[in-house]
């Protein structure tokens, strides 16, 4: 199943869904600032069209921050530092917030020593690898980030839920066209992507997901044990470890076994965790702008090789969500699916939320 055939219910204005979504989590009790990061971490999400981690979870997200399983009011801070380095306990605060704080950490160090690589613990689900990513690649450097989270993959060979789909994000910067912005979990499809199918009353498509046994399987009632198909088999495996490594061991976060169900639906414990950060400054080997048209000659030779049958135009990672954020930022306006839009006005209700969604025509 594709989800882009499922029909945007309505368009909002942009303004208005921000609001919105800052006034929920404020009367959820996090903090304005973090009320606002985290927001604008979710809304370009939405904006770039994509189908998960974007406006639809923030009523999760707001649950969490009122029952203070994720704390509202986070101190953030710097444990240890050099110049090209840092580790940030993030104190239980919103992923999106702690995420943000060690993006621009990183961003700082590498224009100032070339490089800069930050690591965090004590942290939550952080949305988007992309976002941060992008974030970097604005800046004029090369991002690298990723994270681990609750378990939905097994070592290849196992069925015992070890790792979490731990994306790769990474952002280069290019001169005359949009950054390049990969972003992409571990397995076949974003866990995220199947809860949307089920919520939307989609079948899920074979190869999609497996039942507790390690058998692929389209039974709905099979996702809650389930685990995701890691991609290209024991490859994907063997990466998803590489980034627990990075993310959950070096960082001094919880790790693997550490995020299971009974820590991660627990109200009462922290979930821990951990997220990693590189920034690469590519003045560190290139005049910058040389390292720009380099770096458009690259996107010129993708695009203009010949095009398999079928095929209308090569894209580039992250090219469709940066004209799709393009053109709502035009229309000023976001696209909801039904099950999202649905979800905020239930959140309207639950957190009594003054500000209204302003629906607009397409």
């Amino acid at each position: 199943m594709d989800l882009k055939e499922i029909a945007p219910a309505v368009r909002v204005t942009i303004d208005s869904l921000r609001r919105f979504c800052e006034e929920g989590f404020r009367r959820a009790g996090l903090d304005p600032e973090g009320a606002r990061i985290v927001t604008e971490v979710q809304l370009e999400a939405s904006l770039r069209g994509q189908p998960t981690h974007n406006v639809g979870s923030i009523p999760g997200y707001a649950r969490a921050i009122a029952s203070r399983k994720i704390n509202p009011q986070p101190q953030i801070r710097v444990e240890r530092e050099s110049p090209i380095h840092a580790r940030v306990d993030g104190d239980n605060g919103p992923g999106q917030w702690v995420s943000m704080v060690a993006t621009r950490l990183a961003i700082a160090k590498a224009r100032e020593s070339g490089i800069g690589v930050v690591g965090v613990r004590r942290s939550n689900h952080f949305g988007a690898a992309g976002h941060y990513a992008w974030v970097t690649a604005t800046a004029d450097l090369i991002g690298l980030c990723t994270t681990n989270g609750g378990l939905v993959l097994a070592p290849w060979g196992g069925v015992t839920p070890t790792f979490g789909n731990n994306p790769l994000g990474v952002g280069i910067p290019s001169g005359r066209y949009f950054p390049i912005v990969l972003d992409i979990a571990m397995s076949v499809v974003a866990h995220g992507k199947i809860a949307l199918a089920i919520a939307e009353g989609k079948p899920i498509p074979l190869g999609w997901l497996m039942d507790k046994r390690g058998r692929l399987t389209t039974n709905p009632e099979d996702f809650k044990d389930g685990l995701g198909v890691p991609i290209a088999e024991h490859k994907g495996y063997g990466l998803t470890l590489v980034m627990e490594t990075l993310a959950g061991i070096l960082t001094g976060a919880g790790f693997c076994w550490d995020h299971g169900r009974e820590r991660i639906y627990n109200p009462q414990e922290e979930n821990d965790l951990g997220h990693f950060f590189l920034a690469l400054n590519p003045t560190l080997f290139l005049p910058l702008e040389e390292f720009k048209a380099r770096v458009d000659r690259m996107i010129e030779q993708v695009k203009s090789g010949e095009k398999a049958e079928g095929v209308q135009e090569i894209y580039l990672p992250g090219e469709i969500e940066m004209r799709q954020r393009a053109e709502n930022l035009r229309a000023g306006t976001v696209p909801l699916l039904p099950s999202t839009y649905a979800a905020l006005r239930k959140f309207k209700e639950e957190f009594g939320i003054e500000s209204d969604l302003v629906v607009r025509d397409a």
